[in-house]
Order: structure tokens, then sequence, then C-alpha cells
């Protein structure tokens, strides 16, 4: 290196990115002068008998750089605070990331600078992948598909309707694929895959009205589904062949998590796809900011976008499921997506919603890991994570920023632009104050006595703790908010016929049951708190909205147990002999037992072996929200015919096990327009394809042969701790129902009581 310090010109910014000719900031004239002192420096160890004392010129800015000799520890500090190295191999060895602790990293001190040249051209994803055979299609899973017109409108449709919220695949770069993959010059069953996704959740935003729709005689999700089957197959068969990673990979599985999201019918599946994208993607070294390896533009924002997508979906579902991240805050540098092309918008703000998002979504890491802490958290990291949150709201860009009559102006509104701000500023903004109001619930849910419920239901207050009731204010505020945003905003969506559909409104549902449940369970420990009356009216209005979604699978399981439990908070249920009250409370108690929680008992029964028609005990025939029935899927045997459809299981997981009589399970689209026409030089894909992997099991050995060594690092989760993001924390729903519950049902859950 020309440096004393050994660092080069990005040393003296951490944050300097490559890619952008507007992020650069060597300075020529301080370069030549650290050079000259370097060059000094070494000839007076040299000569030193020619020793020049007199020192070089420079400016203020340079005296950081010149460390002396003899302090060689401070300049190792320095090192450290610099980002830890790390480099992309070749693309004859896949192109795979190496981190600070891998033997490869050596390489990086003896290469010269100029070699950075060669990682940027090998770090590149292929832009033109054109095999010199005739290209092979997969004719069976194209005649599945509706005409190529349809398709196209379908794709057009997507991209400007349906990635307000999520910009999962990149226009430009798929654009270019599909049109090599129509005109034969490519059969990459990549893209193929991407476009059955992309029209899988172009249904979901689909209005009634649409031709589309009215051409088929199935529900959206039905449609939707069948598309998604055929994608599932199309990435099976490429993984067989082979397992390369891409960014259209990683843009694929983030599209497929965004179906099952819309879906909702399998929500442990989006737990695995947001597993394999983070593996994949810490692989490729998205979470290193391509500024490192100064790819070209389009590129580098391009891997941005996927990474911040990764972050934002890994980090949601923790949230949802109340599960630990995978990775830390402090194990990425990507930074945030920056370039909008004036073509698009001149005005270079279209995209600040979804990086406000992404924010948000930093924030939540930090939540997080508190969150699922075992350890216990202090109330200060609450409210530094409070003080993040709300500077965050105050730093919102103005387009975000609507007041209820403008965000029902905006939603009227007949131009695209100004609705896709409504619709960003409802979505973005109810996903703060459910972040909020959960971030205090521990804090904010008063401590219930042992005889809770069994005499007169009165419990600690938090009003005898400062801490508890400035969280229970916070809580209280945002979650009343949230309710009240959601139910405000329906009847707006619902009176736009282009924002009355599903995909809009997804998570409104589950907002609101979350938002009601915090309230539910304040009412159930301490019925005569003060603001009682306000609880009871928040509830009684996201009942209301969620009687207005019905259908929604997560509306009706949250309707169904919010009115299970009316009978526990109602004002006269304390007033009642005691008897009364305990005879009422089995029952509800016993009906809610049999109900399942939104999202959370949110499955694919195919992935138990369960049959759909099957329903637990007591419940509604209209409602979708019974639990699984547990004590029987052991017993299950596992169901032939249409429940083989492979859409359930993770795609990287179950590869190698495609067959071909799954295959044939997925049924061509009924009415269908005229099919797929591909050129007639295309030759068809053979239908042989491999068998798949038996892993055997083995028993499970301690990791540490003395389990007391680590017991001091080992702390029982207390009532300040956390679960999932709904109305209850860790442990508080159980004990609310083990409290009610025979002995024998009580031991079979003692573990979840004193952890």
């Amino acid at each position: 290196m020309c440096y004393q310090d050994a660092r080069g010109h990005e040393g003296t910014d951490a944050m300097s990115r490559g890619d952008d000719p507007h992020y650069s900031r060597i300075d020529p004239a301080q370069e030549i002068n650290r050079i000259r002192h370097s060059i000094s420096l070494l000839e007076s160890y040299i000569f030193p008998a020619s020793r020049n004392h007199t020192a070089p010129h420079r400016r203020q800015s340079d005296a950081s750089s010149l460390i002396p000799k003899k302090e060689a520890v401070e300049s190792d500090v320095i090192e450290r605070t610099l980002p830890a190295p790390g480099m992309l191999g070749s693309q004859g060895t896949g192109g795979l990331y190496t981190g600070p602790t891998s033997t490869t990293t050596h390489l990086l001190m003896n290469e010269p600078r100029g070699s950075e040249e060669v990682d940027r051209q090998q770090s590149q994803e292929h832009l033109e992948e054109f095999t010199t055979m005739t290209p092979e299609y997969d004719r069976d899973l194209l005649a599945m598909l509706p005409a190529i017109e349809v398709i196209d409108d379908l794709i057009v449709f997507y991209f400007e309707y349906c990635n307000w919220i999520y910009r999962h695949v990149n226009q430009p770069s798929f654009t270019q694929a599909w049109e090599r993959f129509k005109n034969g010059t490519s059969a990459d069953r990549l893209i193929l895959a991407t476009a059955c996704v992309i029209m899988a959740v172009a249904t979901f935003y689909l209005p009634s009205h649409h031709p589309f729709l009215q051409s088929f005689s199935e529900s959206h999700e039905e449609i939707g589904l069948k598309f998604y089957d055929v994608s599932t197959t199309a990435l099976q068969r490429r993984m067989a062949e082979s397992r390369t990673y891409s960014l259209e990979l990683i843009e694929l599985l983030l599209i497929r998590g965004m179906f099952q999201t819309l879906s909702k019918n399998d929500t442990e599946e989006i737990w695995h796809i947001r597993g394999e994208l983070v593996t994949i993607a810490m692989a490729m070294g998205l979470h290193r900011d391509p500024g490192k390896w100064r790819m070209h533009r389009d590129i580098a924002e391009r891997r941005r976008w996927a990474w911040w997508h990764i972050v934002l979906m890994e980090r949601w579902q923790a949230f949802l499921f109340g599960r630990p991240l995978t990775i830390a805050s402090h194990h990425f540098d990507t930074q945030l997506p920056s370039y909008c092309d004036p073509a698009v918008d001149k005005t270079g703000r279209l995209y600040l919603p979804n990086i406000s998002l992404f924010r948000l979504a930093f924030i939540l890491g930090d939540i997080m890991d508190d969150a699922v802490s075992v350890r216990p958290v202090p109330y200060e990291s609450v409210m530094a994570n409070d003080r993040a949150l709300t500077q965050w709201m105050e730093e919102l860009p103005s387009e975000l920023d609507l007041d209820e009559y403008r965000v029902a102006r905006s939603l009227a509104s007949p131009n695209t632009a100004t609705r896709r701000f409504g619709v960003q500023s409802v979505i973005i903004r109810t996903s703060y104050y459910h972040i909020r109001f959960t971030l205090h619930r521990p804090y904010a849910s008063p401590s219930p006595s042992p005889s809770i419920g069994l005499s007169n239901g009165k419990s600690t207050s938090v009003a005898d703790n400062p801490k508890s009731a400035q969280s229970l204010e916070i809580a209280v505020g945002a979650a009343d908010k949230l309710i009240t945003m959601v139910g405000q905003s329906r009847p707006d969506f619902l009176a736009n016929s282009a924002l009355a559909v599903p995909g809009h409104m997804t998570w409104g549902p589950f907002h609101c049951f979350s938002a009601a449940m915090f309230f539910s369970f304040q009412l159930i420990s301490n019925p005569d708190q003060p603001g009682a009356v306000m609880f009871r009216a928040s509830i009684r209005k996201a009942i209301s909205t969620l009687e207005q979604s019905r259908g929604n699978a997560v509306a009706d399981k949250g309707y169904d147990i919010l009115t299970s439990l009316t009978p526990l908070y109602a004002p006269d249920f304390p007033l009642q002999p005691m008897e009364s009250r305990e005879k009422q409370r089995q029952q509800v108690l016993g009906t809610v037992r049999k109900l399942a929680f939104p999202y959370h008992d949110s499955h694919d029964p195919r992935r138990y072996g369960e049959s759909p028609a099957t329903r637990g005990v007591g419940s509604p025939t209209n409602s979708s929200s019974v639990s699984p029935p547990i004590s029987n899927m052991s017993v299950l045997p596992q169901p032939q015919g249409q429940y083989d459809s492979i859409h359930s299981m993770s795609s990287i997981r179950t590869a190698g096990g495609f067959t071909q009589q799954q295959g044939q399970h997925i049924q061509t689209l009924s009415q269908s327009p005229t099919q797929l026409q591909m050129p007639t030089s295309v030759i068809t894909h053979p239908s042989t394809s491999p068998t798949g992997y038996q892993y055997p099991m083995t028993a499970v050995q301690p990791v540490y042969g003395d389990t007391s060594r680590y017991s001091q690092y080992v702390h029982p989760v207390d009532d300040t701790m956390w679960g999932a993001a709904v109305g209850f924390g860790q442990g508080e729903w159980t004990q609310f129902l083990e409290t009610f519950r025979p002995e024998s049902a009580i031991g079979r859950h003692a573990h979840i009581q004193t952890s």
C-alpha cells in the first residue's frame, strides 16, 4: 500500500459508495500529500543519516491520518473501525461471498487495488445467458397458462398497481428476460416461475369487474393458487438441474413470499421462504454494500432493493411470530436504495415511501432484539426504541403524512399516483402503530392476581408504577389510533373499485384484531380500571371492522375469538354471582380453545396430512377459524389425489422431490382463453425427473457436557418479556386459559408457566 496507515482512500469514509460518483469524496491534493509523507517516512528509516525533520505541508484534515510508527496499536484500533473485510468469489466458484474469518480473505492483503475491477466484473450478475443449443421449454406448464396477451396484460398490471409497497421484482431486468423467453431465445425456468407468481399476485389486486376474473368460474384465490402451483413446478425443475444463486432467484422467492402473505393459507411456509432468502442473500454477499466492489449502478441498486426487502420480510415475520432474527443490524452495511430513474419520476421522490418502510424495518430489528431476549430488558431500552419510532414518524415524507380527510380524498382520486400515496400512507402508518403499541404492551399489562377471574377480578394497577403508567398511555393511544385508522380507511377503500381488492387491505384485519386483543386482555385482567369504557368502545369498533371483512380468513378467526370473549369483558360480568361467572367462563373458554389464532394457526392442511373439510367442534359453519385437530394429526394417513399438490412446501427444501405424478395434479385453468403458443422450433422438455432425497433421523445429543457451566447466561422469561405480535404477551394467553383448565391439562404445559 502507498499509505503509512495501510489504508486506501476508501477508508476515510466507511459510507462511501463506489457505484455512484455523487458519493465520491476523494481529494487529489490530500492523497498526494499523504503519499509524499509516506515516502518521506520510508526514506527516513532507510537512510537514517539523512533524515529530514521538516514536516511536510499538510491540511488540518490530514492530521488524523498521520500516526507515528511507534503507536502501531492505535493504527490497529483504527483498522477495527473499518468495515469487516470480505470478498466475492469468481464466477467459476459461484461468485459467493466469504467474510473476515475465511482463509480466502488473506488474498485481500496481497491483491493490488486494480484487482477490484476484476472483482467487479466477476461479481456482477449474468445479463446475457444464452445457450448455444435450442432451448427446451416446459410445454406441459405452458399449456396450463392463458394466452400470451393475457399474461402480458397481467404483468403490466402488476408493475403498475401491485408493487406500491413491495418492489420485489426489478422491472427492467425482468422485462428483458421475459422478452427473450417469449421469442424463443431463452427458456429460463426462473423467468417462467416469476411470471407465474406475478400473475398469481395480480389476481389479488384485480377489481371484481375485471374481464380476466369474469372469464373464469373460480375465485381470485383459486386462480392465483393455480398460477402459483405452476411456478412451484418450474422452480423445482430448475433447482433439480442447477442450484446456482442469482438475483433472479432472490426476486422469485421474494414475490413467492408475497403471494403467501396475501393468501395466508400457510404462514409457516412464509417463515421457511424467509430462511431461504436470508441464507442465499448472505451467500451472495447482499448484506455488504455493493459499492465495495464498484459494481455498475443498476446492478448495485438492484442488490440493495433485494437485500432491504429481505430485511423487511424477515423482521416483520419475526415480529408476527415472536421469533429471533437471523441477522442483526450490525452484521450488514448495505445502504438504502437511492437512485430513481428520471424517466420514471423527475422529482426523485417516487420511492421515498418504500425507503421509509425500510427504515421502519431497521428500527424493528432493535425492537425484536429486546423482544425475544431471554434476559431482562431494561426499561430505558424500551424508551430508546420508542424515541426512534417517534423520530421516524416525525421524518415521514410529506406524501405520507396525511390527515383523515386527505387520506379519504387520496383514496378516492382517479389519479393513480395520488391513490398510490394514499394506500402507502395507510399501510405504512398502521404498521407503525402496531409496532409501537406492541413495544409497550408488556409494561402496560397489569399483573393478574393468582385468583384472576375467580373473585372480583381485581389486579395490580399500572398506576402504582410510573413506568407502567407511561407505557400504558402510549400503548393505548397507539392501539386506539390503529383501530381508528383501519376502520375509517376501509369504507374509503371499498368506495373505489380499483382499491376494493384483497391485496391492498390484506393487513387491516390483523391490525384490528391485535389491538382489540390488547384491550380485551386489559379488561379481563382489570375490568374496573380507568379507561374501561374507552377500551370496550375500541373493541366494538374493531369487531365491526372485522365483521365487514367476513370471508377473509384472518378476519373470520379474529371475529370469532373477539365475539366469543365478549361476555368476559362485559360491564356486568363482575357483578354476577361467582357460580354464574364460573359457569359462563368455562363455557366461553371451552369455545375459544377450539378456535385458531389469526395468522399463527393459518396453515395449508396438506402440510399436516389433514383434509380441508376437517373442522373442530363448535366452530361456526361459515367460519374458517377452526384450529387443526392436533390430537388426530399423527394417526391420519397421508391423503392422495387432489391433496398431493406441492405448492405448500418450500421450493428449495423439496426441489429434488418433484415427481411427474405430482405435476399432473396441477389442474389447467377452466374456461381459459387460447393457450400460450411458442415457436415451433422449441423442443419439448423431457418428462423425467429425479427422485427425492431421504435423510436419516438421529438422536439429539447435548451440546455441552457440563450444563451448569453455562447456566449463568440463561435467564427465565419474566412477565415483562414478549410474545408474538398479537394482543397477548408471551405466556399471557396460555396462562389465561390454563387458569381454568383441569389439573391434568395444566401439567402438560407446566414449562410455559415457569419459563
